[in-house]
């Protein structure tokens, strides 16, 4: 399949762009009496670049201009015999497919007819469901954050489980993967730049997220899209970056933050220090080297840079070693109430000569000699600071340290772009995007440097695209793209590559990669994690467009390769813990010992030095495309299509995975269950390859009077969203590192495992992969990816009506509906207990010879073992975790309405309203580290023996959802109903703008967890209803409607409540802009913005965690309360400089 891939590829290897990003301009040509006029001379010109194609009308006067740029168009027509006609003010918006008409009437054609106006504002030609987001809603809408996606919100059908932060989406995509479009699990999108793929391999979201000064505009659709159009189960973000034109263009702007402009959050007793800071500028045009090249009408440029810092504030209060003791002097150690604290030499531990147990000497006056302090543990005191406050108790000196921290974020992004056409036939287009994400986790610790927590993580992520259109004829377009998408991640310790093993004195038996970690009873020693995660997808796209007759045809390939890495190093330089136990008194511990003692002492209880192997996993997929518009009439259009999927399952490139085989017996139990390897029983993947994946598009358009105003569409589609970022990162048991455990001799805890000085006694075990054989993990648990597991899919069905209305509005309602299978589940444990086994109740708990004694090890490898473990289908294994299973469905029916009035007079809105419901049976969401993790629905309790309990409404469903938006010119001032011809007065009151998004929404179901039966994670309901009709922060549902189940059996409170839900949002976000002109094509722009602009208190969710008492009522006092709330009023202001 790769082979045959590659060889059509290179075959079709013609210069070419994709319709993906692009639009198509398509019309019909009559004379006055209606009649078409075939064989007429058309002409598409963008106005800002003077390209132009040509077409010639069909024997039904249609004619079709396929992917053109975005921009602004006019459109001629021309015959003999009749005068020229002109339609100019055509706006080409992302993936548009517009439509112009033009009416010729009978003269020369060195005379012409001039029609200024707009393409249709309703879609006569498909069934797309979907919303652009053009340029001046992009540029001028308040965005906290500043983040141009942040828009997709405006869009029916488009819900989103993250809020903005008081740092907005400053991660340029991190909220993004929260996103569900058409009822679409999130994080199944696909994001389009420039026509290239822009989702990242590693992480399920964006890879880069271009600026709001550098995007030209995108669409959010869904349902009934062309077959070039896949890998999703929600939707599609198409997104269009700016470009150079003959006009010379740029800006300078910058946009600042402060927590002083801020309201506070209802629940904090104090504003945290805030800020923020957000530069940059741009610069397009055409490229022009005096007296070498001027580039007007050919080539263009457009680059763009922004920087933005982040800077955050907090004070921590920590306990640290007072002066005395930090010389081994504990002579006043005591507890709380003020009692002293004997502290015990654990170098005279002994066997008790009167009794049972060990016994050993208390230190004299509890100090320590000085040349008994261990000398690495005193370098290690170095990195505590002396005590900077009163402490809480006078006794244990607890909280007598104070210190400031200070999280910092910097964001670099560049983004380039060229256009040069060689002719009217043929284009060439070049896209290079860089993001530079830089975080020091400042508040991951507090103590000076180096013991700190504090991980620094680098984000550095790349997508370039490179794209060439070459038109054969006026009827054939051919289309060949190349782009690419990577993301690394770099992470490192504070302490990572200085030495600190050798500094303090460790030996070579120590790494010397970070600070060790110390477990010493005081705060300050982290994991020290490094580690390197990265991806990259490289997509060759090529595709042929033909026009015959009323038929538009497009075949085409998409194939992806994709590559992912994934190398991380906890503890890198060994962890050792120092337990109070060594300088307790063995026979009466309470009372006596101390961690920081034993530290002091260099007695280390125990370690341990975690070795660790790097995964690596690629695969590659496939896709063929066919789609035909057909025009049957000028009233109707059939859009047909077919795309096909193939998609490899990941392997990892060097057979480092394993996997848990129900079936093949195991050599040591003779019973089924045991571990295998690829390459070796299995090939590089342990799942079954798909080859059925066929997508079929079926949608149509029918212009109901043939005025061009009412259009009724519909249609039906098939989708098979990506899967590498999901199934990447397999099970690598056995691979992926292996912990070496350091412990006392006979693992008797009253013995030290050796003196830290010494360092640790022996090497760390490697990693052993197979050589650790089928029999590995007996005792343990395991994990298991199913085989033949199906991919996921979505079925999406649509029928709409628009109509457009005078004074440029349209209004929209579609009913649109989503049906997913095969989809991610919550991983389950296969050795669940058969719940016919649950009325053996207490009985279960009884230990029971155990058959596999000598056979498997830890806590299985007792004499004896629990009756419930013996009943296991597997009993030799704690667990078999079924990872990842594709087991999960959804169902989404909604119904849609827009209301859109076109920026005229200086007045535009935007009305969007989603009435809709989710109902699953299983909701996943992707962790931070590209692998998948529950979601809200871990409650998960019934495993694989009742799936069909765990369906319910979704627990990201929102039913209810209206945003409004606007924008609004004052009208005073040049080309204003007032104050238009004074020049003072235009630049005092001229240039006002307000802008406005509202956002009201419905809360989501609430997911009530806690049982204490030996059995469920959910109570079970009293009968009675949890809603309030008065619901209150400190009381939002009955908490009295919940009772714990009688032992051995499940609660049988669904997986989220069908009539409960959490707060909604009511949110108002508010820009005013004033523009004033400085020079006849230079404008300064000043802004400032008010998000949550009437600070109401948009509260959380409530504690769902039921706490049952001995009544089985819930006992827990902040169940069913709520304690936090979103973001308060934050403002923002900027200015720009725009020339």
């Amino acid at each position: 399949m790769l082979r045959f891939a590659l060889v059509f590829l290179l075959s079709l290897a013609l210069p070419l762009v994709a319709q993906q990003g692009r639009g198509t301009v398509i019309g019909t040509v009559t004379d006055v009496s209606g009649a078409a006029v075939p064989a007429a001379e058309i002409r598409v010109i963008n106005t800002g670049t003077n390209a132009a194609f040509t077409a010639t009308t069909n024997e039904e006067g249609q004619f079709t201009a396929p992917s053109l740029p975005v921009g602004s168009y006019t459109v001629t027509a021309e015959k003999q015999g009749f005068k020229k006609g002109v339609r100019s003010g055509i706006t080409l918006l992302v993936d548009q497919r517009a439509e112009v008409n033009i009416r010729m009437e009978v003269g020369q054609t060195s005379e012409s007819i001039e029609v200024v106006g707009e393409a249709s504002l309703v879609d006569t030609s498909s069934a797309t469901v979907g919303k652009v987001v053009e340029n001046r809603r992009i540029a001028d809408l308040p965005l906290n954050g500043r983040n141009a996606l942040a828009l997709v919100m405006l869009t029916p059908g488009v819900k989103s489980q993250a809020g903005p932060t008081n740092s907005g989406f400053v991660d340029r995509g991190t909220a993004l993967s929260a996103i569900s479009i058409n009822g679409g699990p999130s994080s199944m999108n696909s994001f389009i730049v420039d026509g290239g793929n822009n989702n990242s391999a590693f992480l399920a979201d964006i890879n880069v997220n271009p600026t709001v000064d550098a995007v030209q505009e995108f669409k959010v659709q869904s349902n009934v899209m062309s077959a070039e159009f896949g890998f999703t189960a929600g939707g599609v973000v198409n997104i269009v970056t700016k470009s150079g034109t003959n006009d010379p263009h740029g800006s300078l702007y910058y946009f600042a933050r402060n927590d002083a402009f801020d309201a506070r959050n209802a629940f904090a007793a104090t504003k945290s220090p805030f800020r923020y800071h957000q530069y940059g500028g741009t610069i397009g045009g055409p490229v022009v080297l005096p007296k070498i090249y001027n580039g007007k009408d050919k080539t263009f440029f457009f680059f763009n840079y922004e920087g933005w810092q982040n800077r955050r504030f907090a004070s921590n209060i920590l306990s640290v070693p007072i002066e005395e003791q930090r010389n081994g002097n504990f002579s006043n150690l005591r507890d709380a109430s003020g009692k002293l604290i004997q502290l015990y030499d654990p170098s005279t531990t002994k066997q008790n000569p009167n009794g049972s147990g060990f016994v050993r000497d208390p230190l004299p006056n509890n100090i320590i000699p000085t040349n008994r302090l261990d000398p690495v543990s005193l370098k290690m005191m170095q990195f505590y600071p002396l005590p900077n406050r009163t402490p809480t108790n006078a006794y244990t000196f607890a909280n007598n340290w104070i210190g400031q921290v200070q999280e910092e974020r910097h964001m670099n992004q560049w983004t380039a772009k060229g256009d040069h056409r060689f002719n009217d036939k043929n284009t060439l287009s070049g896209r290079w995007a860089y993001y530079k994400h830089f975080n020091n986790n400042g508040f991951a610790g507090s103590l000076p440097d180096p013991n700190v927590r504090q991980r620094l993580d680098n984000y550095l992520n790349y997508n370039g695209v490179i794209s060439d259109t070459h038109s054969f004829t006026p009827t054939m377009l051919n289309e060949f793209r190349i782009s690419a998408a990577r993301q690394a991640f770099p992470f490192t310790a504070y302490s990572y590559g200085q030495g600190w093993p050798a500094k303090l004195g460790l030996p070579s038996s120590v790494p010397g990669d970070t600070l060790p970690r110390v477990d010493n009873g005081l705060p300050g020693f982290g994991a020290f994690t490094v580690g390197l995660r990265g991806s990259t997808t490289w997509q060759f796209v090529d595709s042929l467009t033909k026009i015959a007759g009323s038929h538009t045809m497009k075949f085409g390939v998409d194939f992806r390769l994709q590559q992912a890495n994934n190398y991380q190093r906890e503890v890198p330089s060994g962890q050792f813990n120092f337990s109070a136990g060594l300088t307790q008194n063995p026979q009466t511990p309470v009372g006596t010992g101390s961690s920081f003692a034993t530290f002091l002492l260099g007695s280390v209880s125990s370690a341990s030095l975690i070795r660790y192997g790097g995964e690596s996993e690629k695969a590659y997929s496939t896709s063929f495309f066919f789609q035909d518009d057909w025009k049957m009439s000028r009233k109707f259009t059939v859009n047909l299509g077919l795309r096909y999927d193939y998609q490899q399952w990941p392997r990892e490139r060097n057979n480092g995975t394993s996997n848990f085989d129900p079936f093949a017996v195991n050599s040591l139990t003779g019973l089924p269950g045991r571990i295998e390897y690829a390459n070796i029983d299995y090939g590089k993947t342990f799942t079954d390859p798909i080859y059925t994946n066929f997508g079929p598009r079926v949608g149509f358009a029918y212009d109901v009077f043939g005025t061009g105003k009412t259009v009724l569409r519909g249609g039906y589609a098939i989708f098979y969203p990506q899967t590498f970022y999901r199934d990447s990162f397999g099970n690598t048991a056995g691979f992926a590192n292996t912990s070496t455990a350091y412990n006392p001799p006979n693992n008797n805890t009253n013995l030290a495992a050796f003196q830290f000085k010494d360092g640790f006694p022996t090497p760390a075990i490697e990693p052993l992969g197979p050589k650790l054989g089928p029999s590995a993990f007996l005792g343990q648990g395991v994990s298991w990816d199913q085989g033949g597991q199906k991919v996921p899919m979505s079925q999406q069905w649509t029928l709409s009506l628009q109509q457009q209305l005078p004074g440029k509005w349209m209004v929209d309602a579609a009913y649109t509906a989503n049906k997913g299978t095969n989809y991610y589940a919550s991983s389950f444990d296969y050795n669940q207990l058969d719940p016919q086994y649950n009325a053996l109740g207490l009985s279960l708990q009884d230990q029971v010879p155990n058959p596999y004694v000598g056979k498997v090890t830890g806590s299985l490898g007792g004499s004896t073992i629990a009756r419930s473990q013996s009943l296991k289908p597997y009993p030799y294994y704690t667990a078999v975790t079924v990872r990842l299973p594709h087991l999960g469905g959804s169902n989404y029916h909604a119904l849609l309405a827009t209301a859109e009035r076109r920026l005229d007079n200086g007045f535009a809105i935007l009305a969007s309203y989603t009435f809709g419901k989710v109902i699953s049976d299983s909701e996943v969401v992707p962790s931070n580290f590209g692998a998948v993790e529950v979601g809200a629905d871990n409650g998960y309790q019934n495993g694989k023996y009742n799936r069909k309990a765990e369906r319910s409404l979704d627990p990201t469903d929102v039913s209810q959802r209206l945003v409004l938006s606007g924008i609004y010119e004052l009208p005073f001032g040049k080309g204003k109903r007032f104050a238009s011809n004074n020049g003072f007065t235009d630049r005092i009151m001229g240039g006002w703008q307000l802008n406005v998004i509202s956002t009201l929404q419905g809360g989501l179901p609430l997911a009530v967890r806690g049982a204490n039966n030996f059995l469920a994670n959910r109570p079970n309901s009293t009968g009675v209803s949890a809603k309030l009709d008065n619901r209150t922060s400190d009381k939002w549902f009955d908490t009295t409607a919940f009772i714990n189940p009688p032992n051995f059996t499940y609660g049988n409170v669904s997986r989220t409540l069908p009539d409960v839900r959490g707060p909604g949002i009511v949110n108002f976000d508010l820009s005013m802009i004033k523009d004033t002109r400085i020079a006849e094509r230079v404008r300064l722009q000043f802004r400032a913005e008010a998000f949550n602009f009437v600070n109401h208190r948009n509260l959380g969710n409530p504690n769902v965690s039921f706490s049952p008492g001995t009544n089985g009522l819930n006992i827990s006092s902040t169940f069913g309360i709520i304690t936090s709330a979103r973001d308060p009023r934050i403002m923002q202001f900027g200015m720009k400089l725009m020339f």
